[in-house]
């Protein structure tokens, strides 16, 4: 029997639904719940980032955005993913880039194994003969001074980078290769599928549901935002007291 994914678009409209005592109708509109549930998992996944990894609640709940990318240097940048090659699109860096470096402290090393995960990648990249030096990112103003220095040039050991642009960063040294990133990928635009019927309620349509991508350990945040949101759209001021009371409780 498959595990069903309490953060899913269905099973959070109906937990919302049957905690307001409401039927499923046009009231409360399968439009309306999805412009809540992007917005949630947009803020949900900017707050994750920011405190990632704070403890293991954080990183249970924004393991599913967490991808590694291995990024080859041109022309002494790095591109981050924008979605049109093999890894998802870019949304946050966590924590520094890292650079590949051999114990001679050049840039060369053997391939790390595949596929990388959070969970291997430190062994995959030791395994490789390589070690892990982080990228420090800096204001382009003291990455331009540090290139001019004669005692704190960047080094295999020490290197920096600054962002040039949203979704790219100047690195030096510039002999480096590549660079391995974890980021936190973008976030999926979500779509509640429905098929109407003539009463003014509907029926769910996973066929044409576009679903969270956030699994079962995020349910707690989602649903309490989206009992918010709901208690707030229905202008119930009596729900709204009763959320903000068992949230404060530490019950929803």
């Amino acid at each position: 029997m498959a595990t069903v994914n309490t953060s899913s678009l269905d099973n959070v409209l109906k937990r919302v639904l049957a905690v307001a005592n409401q039927e499923q109708n046009t009231y409360y509109s399968p439009y309306i719940y999805t412009q809540h549930r992007n917005v949630i998992e947009s803020l949900l996944l900017s707050e994750l980032v920011k405190s990632y990894p704070a403890n293991n609640d954080v990183i249970a709940q924004i393991t599913p955005f967490v991808k590694i990318a291995i990024i080859p240097v041109t022309d002494g940048y790095i591109q981050l993913p924008d979605g049109t090659g093999k890894d998802p699109a870019y949304r946050n860096i966590l924590g520094a880039p890292m650079i590949f470096s051999n114990p001679n402290d050049t840039s060369e090393c053997g391939a790390p194994i595949e596929p990388l995960t959070p969970e291997n990648f430190k062994i995959g990249i030791l395994k490789s003969g390589c070690k892990l030096n982080p990228v420090n990112i800096v204001p382009q103003s003291e990455f331009a001074y540090r290139l001019k220095s004669s005692y704190d040039f960047p080094t295999f050991e020490n290197p920096i980078g600054y962002f040039m642009d949203a979704n790219k960063i100047k690195i030096c040294p510039f002999a480096l290769t590549k660079i391995a990133v974890m980021y936190a990928k973008k976030e999926r635009i979500l779509n509640y599928g429905y098929v109407p019927q003539p009463d003014d309620t509907y029926l769910y349509d996973e066929s044409t549901t576009i679903d969270t991508e956030f699994d079962s350990n995020a349910f707690t945040p989602i649903f309490n935002a989206c009992m918010a949101l709901y208690s707030a759209y229905a202008k119930n001021q009596e729900l709204q007291n009763w959320t903000a009371l068992l949230q404060e409780k530490g019950i929803l």
